[in-house]
């Protein structure tokens, strides 16, 4: 596709802005600052905004190859490295199934893989069968067992991403909307729905329909992430197809992720010719990420995207933070994908 497509463009512009503003380098070493000077906290180091960060970045350089960005790469690759003194790991696990995610993504050969891999599965509470959110914590939620059924789906412990898939699913849709809700804790259900949520357990169907072991369960998981992107279209459909905003901080990322696995969804379902059902389904999820994507474009002022696609940029509060920028680039990472895959 060209590198001058409408879609390629303004992803090329979300890219730049974070990587001028955000983005420094230390000789080798590169890093993100949380918000551009000025504000508080600004120079604060995110781990997990820094895994979506990587993987966006893998993104541009598959959609846009740069042996600049291959670079670029490079150094902020090595800057998780020195910033988590070599672990790569934190006392929370939706982060560090963020992490594997975004090493997968960078490299499916990184020897750190592994590790990781193996402390997700490790932290599986068997009483529960499923990830608690952070060491020693009661709060067992999407947020944590999403991600990590899609890392570990494509890992030596396949099993137990069909199980936190399937935890989810019997423990966290909410019967009434089709929806994943957001966690449990001491028995008690956490209501919230988020858009973060809907897109990882997109994902994790996704992910556990590449590598089923027959028809059966690749249909099983098919039929679930079909649902669920319906589901999550009967969600935006009063708002226009807008996604809910979650503001700025973590919440800067969430619509980002929806898109990215509705982009996944979109591919998915196009390219299955065995069944005409799926065939509308890419078209709703497709519909989405477009919808979604022109409208942080149209909210762009100076160079910045806002937190709420029903609003312009401001040059205060919530839209100066990295995952903010981060999350609409994401988005229109996940138009190009589409694009692509149109045009190719």
């Amino acid at each position: 596709m060209d590198a001058t497509s409408p879609a390629q463009s303004r992803a090329m512009a979300a890219e730049s802005a974070v990587v001028r503003r955000y983005v420094h380098r230390y000789g080798p070493l590169a890093w993100a600052l949380a918000a551009t000077p000025g504000v508080d906290g600004a120079r604060t180091w995110h781990y997990w905004w820094h895994a979506h960060l990587l993987h966006v970045l893998r993104d541009a350089q598959e959609h846009r190859p740069d042996p600049r960005r291959a670079r670029l790469l490079r150094a902020l690759h090595r800057g998780v490295t020195v910033c988590t003194l070599g672990r790569w790991t934190t006392p929370f696990y939706d982060d560090v199934a963020w992490m594997t995610l975004a090493l997968q993504r960078y490299d499916a050969h990184d020897r750190r893989l592994d590790r990781l891999t193996r402390r997700l599965d490790e932290a599986i509470d068997p009483a529960v069968g499923a990830l608690p959110w952070a060491v020693d914590s009661a709060l067992y939620n999407a947020p944590a067992n999403g991600p990590a059924a899609i890392a570990l789906a494509s890992s030596a412990h396949r099993g137990s991403a069909v199980d936190l898939d399937a935890w989810v699913a019997a423990t966290l849709d909410d019967p009434a909307t089709g929806l994943v809700r957001d966690g449990v804790e001491h028995g008690v259900v956490r209501p919230d729905l988020w858009t973060y949520n809907q897109g990882v357990a997109i994902g994790s169907a996704l992910a556990l329909a590449e590598a089923a072991p027959d028809a059966d369960a690749r249909e099983a998981h098919e039929a679930r992430a079909a649902s669920l992107v319906r589901a999550v279209a009967r969600w935006c459909a009063p708002d226009d197809d807008l996604f809910p905003a979650a503001g700025g901080g973590d919440g800067g990322l969430f619509a980002g992720i929806l898109a990215r696995y509705l982009a996944e969804a979109a591919l998915w379902f196009a390219d299955d010719a065995s069944s005409e059902a799926h065939r509308p389904v890419a078209d709703v999820a497709r519909r989405l990420v477009h919808r979604n994507a022109a409208a942080l474009w149209d909210g762009r002022r100076g160079g910045s995207f806002p937190a709420d696609p029903r609003r312009p940029a401001r040059a205060a509060g919530d839209d100066l933070d990295l995952s903010v920028q981060v999350g609409a680039w994401i988005t229109l990472e996940a138009e190009v994908a589409l694009e692509r895959a149109l045009t190719s």
